[in-house]
């Protein structure tokens, strides 16, 4: 009967624990939903292979059902554990799947010490700050390039701009393929690639090009999560893309490489 008591106490304590807001804590319960996704990924992956002839609907539901739920699952949990560094972090990369007064009355329920970290300083950027939408003009920012001269987007006025942000090695050789065709068929038609990359300094942005030696506009500002860019274009996945028309006028954003929706564009 005492080891009863015992373990019922102990059964019961446990959540109170978890409730604690602690970095511990969160970085505690976040590994545990990312470890539940690689177990389900894992498992959808080996039926692939024995059931290759199911291969799509698997992993339509690894990706329409499954990650959705895990995404949903980090994010509630970011919005719990918003007072904690890494759960400001996170609160941030899914900021854009969050009202903004939502994030507004987060950010004012934090200490002073939260507010004023680096997280705190871009959550409150992004909440003050329009994000760039279809049939917006665009927004002109200032970078370098990875030989080090400067570059400002309205260098280009004029022209059609696809701009990448990041996402090269995301889209695969496949995307990367398509890419480079687009850009050999039109680039003498008025047509230019800039790829922006979240990068912190001018030697990973020479890393970058040398990774990939495409003749693309490669260029960085290396403010990182800061970056009026990333704030302002309200980017987080990568690539995220979008075309500019020759008036300044953006009429694709993007999350991944679209390109029979680009091709369409350029032949308008």
């Amino acid at each position: 009967m005492k080891y009863i008591i015992i373990l019922t106490v102990f059964y019961y304590t446990i959540p109170a624990f978890a409730q604690e807001i602690t970095e511990e804590n969160y970085l505690q319960e976040d590994s545990l939903v990312w470890e539940k996704y690689k177990v389900i990924e894992t498992r959808m992956f080996q039926l692939t292979e024995k059931y290759p002839e199911k291969r799509d609907s698997l992993l339509t539901v690894l990706y329409e059902k499954e990650l959705p739920s895990i995404l949903r699952e980090s994010r509630n949990l970011a919005l719990k554990y918003a007072a904690v560094p890494s759960g400001l972090k996170r609160l941030f990369m899914v900021r854009l799947e969050i009202p903004k007064d939502t994030l507004s009355r987060i950010l004012k329920s934090l200490s002073p010490e939260i507010r004023e970290s680096f997280y705190g300083k871009c959550l409150h950027r992004h909440i003050i700050t329009k994000q760039i939408e279809e049939g917006d003009l665009y927004f002109d920012f200032q970078g370098s390039k990875e030989n080090g001269t400067e570059f400002h987007l309205s260098s280009l006025a004029g022209k059609r701009i696809l701009l990448l942000y990041g996402g090269l090695g995301c889209m695969g050789e496949k995307g990367r393929t398509y890419l480079a065709d687009l850009y050999q068929k039109y680039s003498d038609d008025n047509f230019e690639i800039v790829v922006f990359w979240p990068c912190s300094s001018l030697e990973e942005l020479k890393e970058y090009k040398k990774r990939y030696p495409f003749p693309y506009t490669f260029v960085s500002d290396f403010f990182e999560d800061l970056s009026p860019v990333k704030i302002t274009y309200g980017t987080q996945a990568t690539p995220t893309c979008f075309f500019i028309d020759s008036r300044g006028i953006v009429k694709m954003r993007s999350e991944g490489f679209n390109p029979i929706l680009c091709e369409q564009l350029l032949k308008e």
